[in-house]
């Protein structure tokens, strides 16, 4: 699967997260209103890859990233479960560290992609 809405909504759901349907790109809601909402694209953007970093900690899930030689990125995701280390998981090298952190996490979560 390629980054991008489809992908973006997949992780929002692993999340949680309720989608706003009626946008080109992936939303969540963020309030009461079924106005509040905003845009969610982690496989993409930094800024959302952080979001998604930051929730899968509550999880017990701990998302990183390295650099490989060929401009690329590999995402890990190490689930740890009452403190102690249970599993590892590591993805190709992808375009794009939101991207490859996206995938590392659906893994994690047992979620094919």
């Amino acid at each position: 699967m390629q980054a991008g809405r489809e992908l973006d909504v997949k992780v929002a759901e692993a999340l949680g997260f309720r989608i706003y349907e009626d946008f080109p790109v992936c939303a969540i809601y963020t309030g009461d209103t079924p106005t509040s909402f905003r845009v969610f694209r982690p496989s993409v953007d930094w800024t959302s890859m952080g979001v998604l970093v930051e929730e899968a900690k509550k999880d017990e899930i701990y998302l990183d990233f390295a650099h490989t030689p060929n401009g690329c990125y590999c995402g890990f995701a190490g689930v740890f479960k009452d403190g102690k280390y249970q599993l590892d998981h590591n993805t190709p090298a992808v375009v794009g560290a939101p991207y490859a952190v996206s995938l590392a996490y659906l893994m994690a979560k047992g979620i094919a992609v």
